[in-house]
């Protein structure tokens, strides 16, 4: 069972990119919805155009965001809810054409909590931790926009595949509502998951993700995991059980003022069973204010902070 969880919960934070890279864009539902209603005469789809068009031209946010997973029933155990929460807050933006962050973030993993921070100015990042800042070297803030990684998610390497991101909505409707006395469209939209699932499959089993994932060993291993165990990899298929992405936007500006994305995984292996579920709340506001970043002062060098990160399991899989 833990080798099905293991895989599993790896799998499903790709699977809530894709629900809310599908579900919750303008193009989403267009194909795929089998449900729709209209608000001041547009549908979910047609607002969501609109609201992509808007988001295109911000060149600077403030934000808050919620992840939350939760372990549910494994073995017929209770639910363990607050497995994984992460919190995320500050502002980020394009300052005269080069990337600006000022970001807080509270990481709890069972009895483990951690917080940190990223500042990044230009072509400069600096990450915080326990008090101190240090220097992230240009190596590591690139590396991952480079090579066969940063193709994997243009559309034409996804339509290579034979995915087809605007199939993975099954229905979408829209109301109007009221936030803070402003008028705004609340637009749900429902995924079709067995549809999803069967993408991510043919995602994670593509010769293009195994060799993005090559140069890192975890994530290299839990691939080879997938492609090695039929049962497993059938299991994956049927784990997503729900998902469904809800957004805000803001009628007269057609900005995306809040959104929410819940996604829900059972998993099987023989006579066990269990599962969790993805909680993400997001809010934006302050668009097009200045990110002002102030550099932190006596920056250490990254290296004495990756010593410390190499034995802690999720930094050192995430590469740091």
């Amino acid at each position: 069972m833990r080798k099905v969880f293991v895989s599993g919960l790896a799998a499903a934070v790709a699977t809530a990119v894709l629900v809310a890279a599908g579900c919750g864009s303008g193009s989403a539902g267009s194909s795929g919805a089998t449900a729709q209603s209209t608000a001041d005469g547009m549908t979910a789809a047609q607002i969501l155009a609109k609201a992509g068009k808007a988001m295109d031209g911000v060149k600077s946010a403030h934000f808050t965001a919620t992840l939350g997973v939760a372990q549910t029933g494994t073995s017929g155990n209770a639910a363990s809810p607050g497995m994984l929460l992460l919190h995320v807050a500050g502002a980020a933006g394009d300052v005269k054409g080069a990337p600006a962050a000022d970001v807080a973030m509270k990481l709890k993993a069972g009895a483990t909590a951690m917080t940190l921070g990223v500042k990044a100015s230009g072509h400069h990042t600096w990450l915080g931790y326990r008090g101190k800042w240090y220097v992230v070297p240009k190596s590591k803030t690139t590396a991952s926009g480079s090579g066969a990684s940063s193709s994997l998610g243009s559309s034409a390497a996804i339509a290579g595949l034979g995915i087809d991101p605007r199939g993975w909505a099954k229905s979408s409707t829209v109301a109007v509502d009221q936030r803070a006395g402003a008028k705004v469209y609340h637009v749900v939209t429902t995924a079709d998951t067995a549809k999803i699932m069967t993408d991510l499959v043919k995602l994670l089993t593509s010769p293009a993700v195994s060799k993005a994932a090559a140069a890192n060993g975890s994530a290299g291993m839990e691939l080879n995991l997938l492609k090695q165990d039929p049962a497993l990899l059938k299991s994956l298929q049927k784990a997503l059980v729900s998902a469904s992405v809800q957004e805000w936007v803001d009628a007269g500006t057609f900005r995306l003022d809040q959104g929410q994305l819940d996604a829900r995984f059972s998993l099987a292996a023989g006579t066990t069973s269990g599962g969790f579920t993805i909680h993400v709340v997001y809010q934006l506001s302050g668009f097009g204010q200045p990110v002002k970043v102030v550099a932190p002062k006596h920056a250490l060098p990254f290296k004495q902070l990756s010593k410390g990160f190499s034995k802690l399991s999720p930094m050192g899989a995430a590469g740091l």
